[in-house]
């Protein structure tokens, strides 16, 4: 008798989830869950650009970026980042440098430029020996790419 309750209760409890759209709620928290938590690499974008040196050999005034990959506001710049690294008057006049903080290889530069946080913008001019912090509310807003773009364009001035 006990083997034949057991399938049955398992079934009633089943079918009063499915009715009650628990299951289906059940399911559906683990996959959004699952999907929030996944690991978002900014790297594998951002690795494929110039190191510091690279940029620094150009002879231009650089854009240096500071990241990494589990930073939330790094996540949320990248967009803007990649939009305004492509206009064609900051691609003219910037070498752009790409450095995931977390790198070994780019502690240097870390402990260089202090970094404290992230994302962190730095605009750097070796031939005129200047270089300027980009303050972190300046990276966010409705017109962060327009606003970042007239800031980079005064620096070189």
């Amino acid at each position: 008798m006990k083997k034949k309750i057991l399938p049955l209760l398992f079934l009633v409890l089943i079918v009063t989830l499915i009715n009650t759209g628990l299951l289906m709620f059940m399911i559906l928290g683990e996959a959004v869950n699952a999907y929030l938590n996944r690991p978002v690499v900014i790297s594998r974008d951002y690795d494929k650009g110039q190191s510091m040196e690279k940029a620094i050999k150009k002879n231009k005034p650089v854009i240096a970026l500071f990241y990494t990959d589990w930073c939330g506001y790094c996540q949320k710049f990248v967009p803007v980042f990649k939009k305004l690294s492509n206009d064609k008057d900051i691609k003219k006049n910037f070498a752009i440098a790409y450095i995931n903080a977390e790198d070994p290889s780019n502690f240097v530069y870390t402990a260089q430029y202090d970094i404290k946080g992230y994302p962190t913008l730095y605009l750097i001019d070796n031939i005129k020996n200047k270089k300027e912090q980009v303050e972190p509310v300046e990276l966010f807003g409705f017109n962060a790419k327009e606003n970042l773009k007239i800031k980079f364009l005064e620096f070189l001035r």
